[in-house]
């Protein structure tokens, strides 16, 4: 009994994980997309960039669901989603060769694009 409960206990968070992720592989790919266009990347500097920014988005999706279950207060979560932000913005300096100020402007309009990828 104790194995089926476990068993169903990761089905249940690996299609947790994995089965939301359709939008947020369309909206990755969207970005790595964009980011290629925007400043040349290479085949290897797209896998990376791709590996980053899920990263990122896999700590927002973990703080959300601690928070949204309570085991996190709101200045953790967002402590949570900063520390990501801040590695996802260094990863992308290191690729690119520009500084969070140069990369603002996209970053911006990929914010504003990304919530129209369906």
């Amino acid at each position: 009994m104790k194995k089926i409960v476990l068993t169903l206990l990761l089905v249940v968070s690996f299609a947790t994980t994995y089965g939301q992720n359709k939008y947020q592989e369309r909206q990755n790919k969207y970005f790595v997309e964009a980011a290629t266009k925007e400043y040349k990347l290479d085949e290897a500097q797209q896998k990376e960039l791709a590996e980053i920014r899920t990263v990122m988005v896999l700590a927002y999706g973990e703080s959300q669901k601690e928070f949204k279950a309570g085991t996190i207060t709101k200045e953790e979560k967002q402590a949570k989603n900063g520390t990501a932000s801040k590695a996802f913005n260094n990863g992308v300096i290191k690729l690119t060769g520009k500084n969070y100020k140069e990369l603002a402007p996209f970053f911006k309009r990929m914010r504003d694009e990304l919530k129209n990828v369906k």
